[in-house]
Order: structure tokens, then C-alpha cells, then sequence
């Protein structure tokens, strides 16, 4: 019996979710993530090139169309900083599946709860998947 993990009506072989920065470069990405088995990979619309065609493009090592893309909000401290990061995403690729960050300081990086559930409950309004990176607070969890 193969095991589907469902998210946003789409189905997954695998449960683990990679993310994309702090590689050298794009080919060791590519190959850190083929040998995950990955299906789902974070990528931080914030710090990834989309500008300058003379630098190389993730989507050049990763192709879209056979591992998904999660853009995410990393770096957001804001609810306003997600938001335009999370449009901008979805204007860029068509991307409606995202991982929302809004963090709360530098330090921790713990997530703003208020501006995470202000976030999320804008964000399904517009027609967004959204996952959130939240605090293991129970009732703030439900909220959001």
C-alpha cells in the first residue's frame, strides 16, 4: 500500500519538505533534493533571483513541474511584508500553495502570531493554500 500525503488536493509521495537556501550554489540544491526524495521544496521569494537573467535561476536545477515549489515569506517581520511577498509570488509563477512566515525578531525567529492570523485570514480570502509557520500554542494554532 503506498503512502499519499494530500495537501491543497494534491497528492505526495513524500511527507519531507526541503528548502532551498544555504547551498553553495543551485547544482548542490538540485542534488541535495533529488537525494531527499523531496516532493516539495521551500523557496524564499524574498532572496531569490528573479531580475537579472545573467545569473542562473533556481527553476534552471529544480523544474517546476515535477517537484512543487512552496514560496514562502522569509524575512517578512510584517503582515504587510508577507503579503506583498506572498502576491508577488503568486503573480511571478501562479503559485496559490505558500508557507507563510511573519517573524517575530531576529534573534528567535519566532513567529508574530497577531500578524501571522491577520496574514492567514487575508490570504484564504484571495484564494491562497496556506501553511503556517506558527508556535505550538494550541489556540493560537487553531486561529490560524
Amino acid at each position: 500500500m503506498e503512502d499519499i500525503f494530500t495537501i491543497a488536493n494534491k497528492n505526495f509521495k513524500s511527507r519531507l519538505i526541503v528548502g532551498t537556501g544555504k547551498y553553495k550554489d543551485f547544482e548542490e540544491t538540485a542534488k541535495a533534493v533529488k537525494a531527499s526524495g523531496a516532493d516539495i521544496v521551500t523557496v524564499a521569494v524574498r532572496r531569490v533571483n528573479i531580475l537579472d537573467k545573467k545569473q542562473p535561476l533556481l527553476m534552471d536545477y529544480l523544474d517546476p513541474k515535477s517537484i512543487t515549489y512552496l514560496p514562502n515569506t522569509a524575512g517578512c517581520y510584517s503582515s504587510e511584508d508577507a503579503l506583498r511577498t506572498l502576491r508577488l509570488a503568486r503573480e511571478m509563477g501562479g503559485w496559490r500553495l505558500v508557507k507563510l512566515e511573519v517573524l517575530g525578531d531576529k534573534k528567535t525567529l519566532y513567529p508574530n502570531m497577531i500578524e501571522t492570523i491577520k496574514s492567514t485570514e487575508i490570504l484564504v480570502k484571495e484564494g491562497f493554500e496556506v501553511m503556517v509557520y506558527c508556535t505550538d500554542d494550541p489556540i493560537l494554532s487553531k486561529k490560524s
